[in-house]
């Protein structure tokens, strides 16, 4: 399983105009450019872009890719070429459907997930998944939490969508904590999920994802400790 992947084992859902009223937190041609390391090497480039607002199964979506590729000599230790497209819903921020490709070292996967909000199910490449009717994916979390109330979640449970099957989690969420990355200095709040039943993830993994404060909220860090090492992503570059 190489490391990028795993993102894809650990995350959770959004809503926005109780705290922000009309002003758009998400905006069509935002890409956020990061610089990712593993114990400390800088070995990948990635970004998160939100491609088009558009219509998926009568449902108004935000179309968001994820790509991550690996850079110099790291391109030949462990090549890696993921491409994650996501459709999140425009009102709640729940996926509708999540297409991805992952390419890393020897491991690759191929993999297409649609969800139908109204039965609670999800579709993984035509099996039939019972789902909650807040379940999430990994990639969805990054957009979710940019217009909830931290706060509000200390105490909730969310769902997150796992190799078929789905996962309760808790959160832990920190505030006022000082973050510097290329992009700058930011003070973020610190959230950091796991897992319910208290059982540890793949690879004994630990994720936090560090928002901005203030009206953007971006994820300016992206932490995944693993058996092995840190994998960080640090935001780079905010483009739109």
């Amino acid at each position: 399983m190489g490391t990028i992947a795993l993102i894809n084992k650990i995350l959770f859902p959004l809503s926005i105009s109780a705290l922000f009223g009309n002003s758009p937190i998400i905006n069509v041609g935002e890409k956020l450019v990061y610089q990712a390391s593993f114990s400390g090497i800088y070995a990948a480039d990635a970004s998160l872009e939100v491609i088009e607002r558009t219509v998926v199964e009568n449902d108004s979506v935000y179309h968001i890719k994820f790509i991550a590729k690996s850079r110099g000599a790291f391109n030949y230790i462990f090549p890696i070429n993921d491409e994650i497209n996501l459709w999140i819903d425009t009102k709640t921020f729940l996926p509708i459907k999540i297409d991805e490709q992952i390419n890393e070292g020897n491991f690759k996967r191929s993999q297409i997930i649609f969800f139908d909000r109204n039965d609670n199910v999800a579709l993984v490449n035509n099996d039939t998944l019972l789902i909650k009717d807040n379940t999430q994916s990994p990639y969805s979390l990054f957009y979710f939490f940019r217009t909830k109330n931290f706060q509000s979640y200390r105490n909730q449970k969310i769902s997150l969508i796992q190799n078929n099957k789905t996962v309760l989690l808790n959160l832990k969420i920190k505030e006022n904590e000082i973050v510097n990355v290329p992009a700058g200095k930011y003070i973020c709040t610190t959230v950091s999920p796991v897992r319910a039943d208290h059982k540890k993830f793949k690879n004994k993994a630990e994720l936090d994802i560090m928002f901005s404060e203030g009206v953007k909220r971006h994820p300016v860090k992206i932490r995944l400790k693993l058996k092995y090492g840190y994998l960080i992503l640090k935001l780079n570059q905010i483009i739109n």
